[in-house]
């Protein structure tokens, strides 16, 4: 890949890097190898400190490995060799405001001297409920919390202000499910209520408030999670709601942002029956399962893509939460969410030491075997990569305009 040129003015912190040229390539100047890395979002929360060779990291305790704190040589070669191109940061990953600046730019610094493009790193920092870093000030209120739009709007700018100090430049924020049934586990009151124009409203002034200091925003998680009763990290919802039921209530706030120039969206992961009737074999017990809306074309391209009029960057929620890890296979899963219109995939896999590093390699394999045998689009492939270069572009070439 030809090289990157970045001029990095204060310690090579995103939140001050300018692009000299046109520095993204076009889909048909990348190998498939670098498509594919510039569509996963890895974290890298744990690292294995004892670097054991008798088995994957990722089959032991999390309390018996490493939180990531500073970046290492192994982590390094993981986003120069694949060629990743986003990556999500946990609490884990914060100390304090001088050595997340650090990581932050030795992150970046992986991607860009290795001539690879910036990038994307998030955080879910929804505020309240939902923050994974602080440093000492007060927990910032849920949106459930919020009672005006100009208090929504301050809190976008509060949070994008934090970000862009520490170099982070997206935010998996705002949450625009609609709190509708009480008995949900998930989103309460991370949801800005259960007036569907109220949270249209909120929604987009949190999102003002973002891309007031040039933080990119993504609304979640759609095509709404707030009417079940079974927490998606745990197994998978069903909301027996038709297209017509969604678009009086849950559609409502994602049209809103999609009309406001929201850059991303993320998927839930929960199933709908009405509207995707197809079912698959889970591979948890062996029984079917409708397919959930992040896997499903109908719900991503048929609806969001073409009855929303979304033409910016869908990304999955956590590929690990069981209404997904248990149902399909990291591979399959990450296969069928490409298939249906995904463009970055988050977590795709679990990687917590060297040794876990061949997962990777397979997943590669089986999309490039996907993508021969016609179960993948290449044109839809290159259809995502330029929507994420065109995302990265507009913000990180924008980045000091206002500075």
């Amino acid at each position: 890949m030809k090289k990157f040129v970045v001029f990095c003015l204060s310690a090579a912190l995103i939140s001050n890097l300018t692009i000299s040229g046109n520095a993204y390539l076009k889909p048909s100047e990348m190998s498939i190898d670098e498509k594919l890395g510039q569509m996963m979002c890895l974290e890298f929360r744990y690292w294995d400190s004892e670097d054991s060779k008798s088995k994957s990291a990722a089959t032991k305790e999390k309390s018996s490995l490493k939180p990531v704190k500073e970046i290492n040589s192994e982590i390094k070669n993981i986003i120069s060799k694949y060629h990743i191109g986003n990556v999500i940061l946990f609490s884990q990953n914060f100390e304090n405001k001088n050595q997340t600046k650090k990581l932050v730019s030795d992150l970046q610094t992986s991607a860009t001297d290795s001539g690879h493009p910036p990038l994307i790193i998030a955080v879910d920092q929804e505020g309240g409920k939902v923050e994974r870093f602080s440093f000492g000030r007060n927990r910032l209120k849920n949106n459930g919390e919020i009672k005006t739009s100009s208090e929504a709007f301050r809190k976008g700018q509060k949070i994008a202000e934090e970000l862009r100090e520490l170099g982070i430049n997206c935010n998996f924020a705002p949450v625009v499910d609609i709190n509708s049934n009480p008995k949900n586990p998930v989103i309460n009151v991370r949801s800005f209520g259960s007036n569907p124009k109220v949270v249209a409203e909120f929604g987009k002034s949190f999102l003002d408030g973002l891309h007031s200091k040039n933080i990119i925003g993504t609304a979640k998680h759609f095509p709404g999670h707030g009417d079940t009763e079974v927490d998606s990290h745990l197994k998978l919802p069903k909301v027996n709601k038709s297209l017509e039921d969604l678009k009086r209530i849950e559609l409502r706030p994602f049209k809103e942002l999609v009309d406001s120039g929201i850059d991303m969206v993320m998927t839930a992961h929960i199933s709908l029956p009405k509207i995707e009737s197809k079912t698959v074999v889970s591979k948890k017990d062996g029984k079917q399962i409708f397919l959930p809306a992040t896997l499903s074309n109908k719900v991503l391209k048929d609806i969001l893509r073409k009855q929303i009029g979304f033409s910016g960057v869908i990304i999955t929620d956590a590929m690990n939460m069981k209404a997904i890890s248990e149902n399909f296979g990291e591979e399959e899963a990450v296969k069928r969410a490409i298939a249906a219109g995904v463009d970055i995939i988050c977590m795709p896999v679990e990687i917590y030491s060297k040794h876990d590093v061949y997962k990777l390699d397979n997943l590669f394999k089986y999309l490039k075997n996907a993508i021969s045998h016609g179960e993948i689009s290449e044109s839809d492939i290159n259809s995502s990569i330029g929507r994420i270069m065109e995302l990265k572009e507009k913000y990180f070439q924008n980045i000091n305009k206002e500075s």
